[in-house]
């Protein structure tokens, strides 16, 4: 065995890879999808290509936490601009933009009108990062062989174009985009397949059916009223002579979507659809991660433990009142439980004299659960938080604020290891403490939950191997 290991290394080192040269592009502006195309940026380098990671903010708030590479050293950040700035100022306090999202109730008579705060910041920001000439030159310096770039918006792709790069992947944080699946020629059945905002399973009743394909159709014409914005100004700046967003879509050469087919909804892909779900999940690294002896001395307390976070986007300290109060009473009701709440805010005189609950700012979420210590999980349902989840065998309370988190949140139930808990529920303690018990107590959540992650531990192909052996081919 010593020898055969001893020859592997040997040949990697004697039989180097055929580097080339990558840009990958990503806008600063939310975390998880930063962490994304950080991930496959880092993989790329990892596997010894040449890869460039460009950030333009576009949240300026963002900027830091949307820093999304660890081994990728060619990192390029175009900065927010004074205009850009002084927008911000005249932004709607975060508090109640983000008390907005906990209320809400996305459909499709309201979709449209909440992406417009988006399509603003994103056209603003296009128009700063297309206006820097100094960086469209460095980048070109830089002969790229292919470009990665995330379809959300498609500022980049008339940059990517104009550079002369002609072999681009789109790469998907989410499990796809409906907005973009007509141009690329990829059919989306509305009977069945749940749209990303859609708030239903896979079963719909006629209602349920028509609601969904509204909900889509109401967001796709926001962003193609974005997306239209977006190629005005990168032919203003780069040349009119350059393809409608629409022709740039279609031409990509392959289409990675953060989707993984023993997970997901079942759909009809092209075979330029490549699945890697679960790209950001390092099992390996997660396996080796170790707690420090305050986080083992909480979870020693008592003989179960529930983790509570609702993400990094919409803050738990935004949470309507009445909705922390019912949790809080459903807390209180379960004295043999210690509840970890990643909670933002130093102010938490509102739980005084509840004593099994232990407020952080920050939580090792991946290392609490891969601990078996860690009874159950109670979380919000982003993409990368439901993927975690989906590989670590534990059973969970999903509870959606907003997005796409809801069709994550029944793309999981499915598999009969989470609990869907609607947010408003969270005023009722009954239901609650009912939701809380049941996943907590009841073993058959967890039988469903350590199945399904054995599925995904063992499937006969990597998300890694996926991206690195797709990529290359692309780029051969």
């Amino acid at each position: 065995m010593l020898l055969y290991q001893f020859i592997f290394v040997i040949l990697s080192v004697i039989l180097p890879i055929n580097s080339r040269n990558i840009l990958v592009y990503s806008p600063a502006f939310a975390a998880s999808h930063s962490n994304f195309l950080g991930k496959l940026a880092d993989t790329l380098t990892e596997r010894g290509h040449n890869v460039t990671y460009l950030m333009p903010v576009v949240e300026v708030v963002k900027r830091d936490e949307c820093i999304g590479v660890k081994l990728t050293k060619d990192l390029v950040i175009v900065e927010a601009s004074e205009e850009m700035l002084a927008e911000k100022k005249d932004d709607t306090p975060e508090h109640e933009m983000m008390e907005t999202f906990w209320k809400v109730e996305m459909d499709s008579s309201n979709s449209r009108e909440m992406f417009k705060w988006y399509s603003a910041s994103m056209q603003v920001a296009c128009r700063n990062f297309h206006s820097r000439r100094d960086i469209f030159e460095q980048m070109k310096s830089r002969n790229f062989d292919l470009a990665i770039l995330e379809p959300i918006h498609v500022c980049g792709l008339g940059f990517v174009k104009a550079l002369g790069i002609e072999k681009t992947i789109l790469a998907s944080s989410c499990t796809f985009f409906d907005s973009i699946l007509p141009y690329i020629g990829e059919p989306i059945d509305f009977s069945y397949v749940p749209s990303l905002f859609s708030v239903t399973g896979e079963v719909m009743g006629m209602a349920e059916r028509y609601e969904n394909y509204m909900v889509a159709k109401e967001i796709n014409t926001a962003l193609e009223e974005m997306y239209d914005g977006e190629t005005k100004t990168y032919r203003e700046y780069l040349g009119n002579d350059l393809p409608d967003w629409k022709e740039l879509v279609a031409k990509a050469s392959l289409y990675f979507v953060n989707s993984n087919p023993f997970l997901d909804f079942p759909r009809q892909v092209l075979q330029k659809t490549i699945p890697i779900g679960g790209i950001s999940v390092n099992i390996e690294w997660i396996k080796l991660q170790k707690l420090t002896n305050e986080w083992n001395e909480i979870l020693e307390r008592r003989p179960k433990n529930m983790l509570i976070s609702f993400g990094s986007m919409v803050k738990a300290m935004h949470m309507p009142k009445k909705w922390r109060s019912g949790l809080l009473e459903t807390i209180k009701s379960m004295p043999n439980v210690t509840f970890i709440w990643k909670y933002e805010s130093d102010d938490v005189s509102f739980a005084n004299g509840i004593d099994n609950i232990h407020f952080s700012k920050w939580v090792p979420q991946t290392a609490l659960l891969n601990d078996d210590r860690l009874t159950a999980f109670v979380s919000h349902g982003g993409l990368g938080s439901t993927m975690e989840l989906a590989y670590s065998g534990k059973p969970a309370v999903m509870i959606p604020v907003f997005a796409d988190q809801v069709r994550n949140a029944n793309m999981l139930e499915r598999h009969k290891g989470v609990i869907y808990l609607h947010k408003s529920s969270m005023e009722n303690v009954e239901i609650t403490r009912k939701a809380f018990h049941d996943i907590l107590y009841d073993e058959n959540y967890k039988k469903s939950a350590l199945k399904l992650a054995d599925i995904l531990t063992n499937q006969p192909y990597s998300s890694k191997e996926n991206v690195i052996k797709y990529t290359e081919f692309v780029g051969e």
